[in-house]
């Protein structure tokens, strides 16, 4: 497993679980022995959020009381580093989002009992209210940072002209700077429409030179890019579904196929060496976060953990 080391001394596994279907869409017994492979191989990030799957019947916050108890049941909060997020509630799958100080505060609140622990390692805003001034946000931010003996702050899905600001008047007045960016980013390249869902960013050139100069750690979502590339290298293209024909089938994405099939050729490594390397050996230093339905998924995942793709071949795959 690879690591970044945090400012409060702990190791941040560079491949991260998340555990949102944890308490609902997952059975229990599944739930926990992916945990416990995890946590056995030497993963320690886990990331959650205050409203996964509040689509579902009493939902939300689900998948925090589920990893709250098990760490307590555990007793391995110390192994763990718990990242959460907040300021975000859904009305069917509609988001609305409340970055006010108290709204903030009040998840915070609810996010610490769930999980059933003092202090945080990662906290993030699930989404940007573009309305509303940074310099209250990150006003706020402090006051949550404080709260939940946070050492380190970030903001998910927000557009790097809000971060640059954030950062900027963090600075100005002392403040806990954002250091944490998670956003879609894999191995795939993006069109504007993939996602059918505005309010979701992307890694582009710009957030990623300024995460690189500004040294902030970046944590990809969808970094298997739905098991696009796994699925088309074992299954073929005419078995894939729909819905990922859809939403990867861009000729960009062939492109890359086809050079990913040709490496794994050569090579003898496996298409998740490459998807997952492309994050975890990527020069922009960042952490690939995954979602798993079987073990046999998590399995696959842990053993390219300790993959290196060499930067040239990183490189080749930007393009």
């Amino acid at each position: 497993m690879k690591y970044i080391t945090l400012s409060n001394g702990k190791k941040l596994s560079k491949i991260g679980l998340g555990v949102s279907r944890f308490g609902t869409r997952i059975p229990d017994e599944l739930a926990s022995e992916m945990l416990r492979r995890f946590l056995a191989a030497g993963g320690t990030l886990i990331d959650t959020a205050r409203n996964y799957y509040e689509w579902v019947e009493n939902g939300r916050g689900k998948s925090e009381e589920f990893l709250g108890r098990w760490m307590e049941e555990n007793g391995c909060r110390e192994q763990v580093v718990l990242s959460t997020k907040g300021g975000v509630s859904n009305e069917g799958k509609q988001f609305r989002v409340d970055l006010s100080r108290d709204g903030l505060l009040t998840e915070l609140r609810q996010s610490l009992e769930a999980l059933r622990t003092d202090y945080l390692d990662i906290y993030l805003l699930h989404r940007d209210e573009p309305n509303r001034p940074v310099e209250e946000i990150m006003d706020s931010l402090q006051e949550l940072a404080d709260m939940g003996r946070c050492g380190n702050i970030g903001v998910c899905n927000w557009r790097c002209d809000r971060i640059q600001a954030a950062n900027h008047y963090a600075e100005h007045h002392r403040l806990l700077p954002i250091r944490f960016v998670q956003t879609w980013w894999s191995i795939a390249s993006y069109t504007e429409t993939m996602w059918d869902d505005p309010t979701t960013t992307h890694m582009d050139q710009e957030t990623a030179e300024y995460c690189k100069e500004h040294e902030c750690i970046a944590m990809a979502y969808t970094a298997q890019a739905k098991g696009f590339f796994q699925k088309a290298c074992t299954m073929g293209m005419d078995r894939l579904e729909p819905m990922l024909k859809h939403r990867m089938l861009t000729p960009e994405n062939l492109k890359k196929l086809e050079r990913l099939q040709a490496y794994c050729a050569e090579t003898g490594c496996s298409p998740t060496d490459i998807v997952l390397g492309y994050i975890t050996s990527n020069p922009l230093n960042g952490t690939a976060l995954v979602s798993c339905s079987s073990l046999a998924q998590l399995e696959d995942i842990l053993e390219s953990a300790d993959y290196v793709l060499a930067e040239d071949i990183v490189g080749q795959f930007d393009s």
